[in-house]
């Protein structure tokens, strides 16, 4: 492998009823090669809402097993985490960086936000600069609206299904009207269903999911990764 640019290397994959040959050395190749399923696309976020939001989105694409998914904490970490990484000489170029949508909305505070951590006027600290801002992305969300209250209006927005588990959480979403922490939206769901919290997040996205919205809602990460499946996922070689 090490050789790679300087020989011809091809994959030969025996599957059923035919052979493959696959001309890149992709994370799958990696994986029949050795066992191990490499995850080279990094995307950082706020909480688990997010990484699950993320892994679905990873997962209509078709690389959530090339997909790792790291938290952050607070927003304002998104920055610090960022320049850390370029300040110590990562290229980033399968890191993304995802906001909630709710604070640093435009691109205005998205820079001050990186000048605040990454400061200097040397060409590499303006390099990181112009790599990090590129590299941060966030979900679209309505003005002054919390991640939670927006999930929880789409829910609460969808007509009956014909998946009964789907209406009784759009069901569950419409008896929740006032709650004193913007989280519980969604937790209040979670907690009067009975489900662990993963596995409530896990069907609460997959129904929001089918909102006629949700395209708009995940568009910045959805292109983002988008760019990414190409050099994730395996073609065939040209013979």
């Amino acid at each position: 492998m090490e050789l790679e640019d300087r020989i011809n290397i091809r994959h030969i994959v025996c599957r059923a009823n035919k052979t493959l040959c696959f001309n890149e050395t992709k994370p799958d190749a990696i994986n029949r090669l050795t066992g191990v399923q490499p995850t080279p696309i990094e995307v950082f976020v706020e909480d688990d809402l997010a990484a699950t939001i993320v892994k679905k989105v990873a997962a209509k694409l078709r690389i959530a097993k090339y997909t790792s998914v790291r938290r952050y904490g607070a927003a304002t970490n998104c920055f610090t985490t960022v320049g850390g990484l370029l300040l110590g000489g990562e290229t980033c170029d399968n890191s993304l960086f995802v906001l909630d949508g709710d604070v640093y909305r435009t691109p205005e505070a998205k820079v001050t936000a990186v000048d605040r951590v990454l400061t200097g006027h040397d060409e590499n600290v303006l390099q990181a600069k112009s790599i990090a801002i590129s590299i941060i992305k966030q979900f679209i969300l309505p003005d002054a609206v919390q991640p939670e209250k927006y999930l929880h209006s789409l829910l609460i927005n969808m007509m009956e299904t014909d998946n009964d588990e789907f209406n009784e959480i759009i069901e569950v979403a419409a008896e929740i009207i006032a709650v004193d922490n913007d989280h519980k939206f969604i937790s209040d769901i979670i907690h009067r269903l009975g489900w662990e919290r993963a596995i409530g997040l896990s069907k609460i996205i997959d129904l929001a999911a089918t909102s006629s919205d949700w395209d708009n809602y995940v568009s910045e990460v959805y292109a983002w990764l988008s760019s990414k499946k190409y050099n994730m996922r395996e073609e065939l070689a040209v013979a």
